[in-house]
């Protein structure tokens, strides 16, 4: 059984005007809740405008009413599961319509942010952000079409920004626009204007960031003067390497009780919000070279709490803790590049490139891909496949040679 809506004259209780307040009566599986319509009558005038053909003098409040209902049945048709709350939100238009998209893309980065998610939120707002500077004003998730994204598409790369860069903002207003769908504002049918046949989403091109073996000893073996940016930056790109890839936001979050023995075992801080109920921990082994870099920078707190190296601190609230590590892989960032132009390595290496640099290496190794999974911390193999860099050039050329061995 679906809801119902009917009008009502609540005759219990008479206002200051003499007249009772109307109410807009929902009645689903035997309860029911009624909700303000703002129109108080008196018993001869709602009597008169709920007659089927109102006196002229009725009609226009007899309009009024018809279109309350109207709009009542038409959110609960609309509802593929009716609920009081989210009936009411549609009716009060708490969660705003379908006239503007931008007031979900703030609910939404509210949310991200009340769980912590900064890094997330902060992704997001740029992504409304840019949308703003190209539509100035409202956005109606129904002027949201193939066309439209299409077009922002073609802008966004006429402005200069790479595929990967407008990819993401497509993504994100895809996310928020099903987020509307969830709310019940809009719904996904013929106009939904995502996927075959509509706008598909280019698939971001998979550039490699590892480096060779070469070029990781180059970097391990580079002569930085003790207790500079660049010797910090040298040590802790290395120390990821060394760990098997491990996160630099994960790096910075770990505390002493992280380290057993000669093991680290930790949960990576990107699952702890996204998957509390499977959350696994990482073990992985501290070398004799991972072990002086540790000792190296530590803080000379021994509490199991405290962190381990001090550049945050207990007291940072997330948005602080965010700012900190932003910082700090920029800064890292900055003097990779410094460092790799003094050796000659002509990529434009960052902190995540020790990361993919320890996945190639484990997997020329002859790592499987489910250890390398695991080490990394990933919730699928095809995620781990993307960190994995091709064979080296030279190694293709010998592979190259043996397909002339018939010869």
């Amino acid at each position: 059984m679906n809801a119902s809506a009917n009008i009502v004259l609540y005759t219990t209780r008479l206002k200051k005007n003499n007249k009772y307040p109307v109410k807009l009566r929902i009645v689903h599986h035997r309860d029911h809740r009624d909700y303000k319509t703002g129109i108080d009558l008196t018993e001869q005038d709602f009597n008169e405008s709920m007659n089927s053909k109102p006196k002229k003098p009725y009609r226009e409040t007899a309009a009024e009413l018809i279109a309350i209902k109207d709009k009542a049945n038409r959110i609960i048709k609309d509802l593929p599961h009716f609920t009081f709350n989210k009936f009411e939100s549609l009716f009060y238009n708490h969660h705003k319509d379908a006239s503007d998209i931008f007031p979900f893309f703030e609910d939404y980065i509210s949310n991200l942010e009340k769980e912590d998610r900064i890094k997330t939120a902060v992704a997001y707002r740029t992504a409304m952000n840019a949308l703003k500077k190209y539509h100035p004003g409202k956005l109606n998730l129904y002027d949201i079409t193939p066309q439209f994204l299409q077009k922002f598409h073609k802008d966004k790369l006429n402005a200069g920004k790479s595929p990967t860069t407008v990819g993401i903002y497509i993504r994100t207003l895809r996310t928020i626009y099903n987020y509307c769908i969830t709310k019940g504002v809009i719904k996904k049918d013929e106009n939904y204007p995502f996927g075959r046949g509509k706008y598909i989403i280019p698939a971001g091109r998979n550039i490699k960031k590892a480096l060779s073996l070469e070029e990781i000893g180059k970097i391990a073996r580079y002569n930085s003067i003790p207790g500079t940016f660049a010797d910090r930056a040298k040590d802790f790109w290395m120390l990821s390497y060394y760990l098997g890839g491990i996160n630099f936001k994960d790096i910075l979050l770990l505390r002493n009780k992280n380290i057993d023995g000669d093991m680290l075992r930790y949960v990576r801080e990107k699952t702890k919000k996204t998957a509390q109920g499977n959350q696994v921990a990482i073990s992985t082994y501290i070398s004799e070279e991972a072990r002086f870099i540790i000792d190296k920078w530590r803080r000379n707190e021994d509490h199991k709490d405290d962190y381990l190296f001090p550049f945050i601190e207990k007291g940072d609230e997330s948005k602080e803790q965010y700012a900190k590590i932003d910082q700090f892989i920029q800064n890292t960032n900055k003097n990779l590049k410094r460092i790799c132009k003094e050796l000659n390595i002509e990529k434009n290496v960052t902190t995540y490139y020790s990361r993919h640099s320890a996945a190639t290496v484990l997997k020329r190794s002859g790592a499987s891909i489910t250890q390398i999974q695991e080490l990394l911390g990933h919730a699928s193999s095809a995620v781990t496949q993307k960190y994995l860099d091709s064979f080296e050039d030279e190694t293709k050329k010998e592979l190259s040679k043996s397909l002339l061995s018939f010869k």
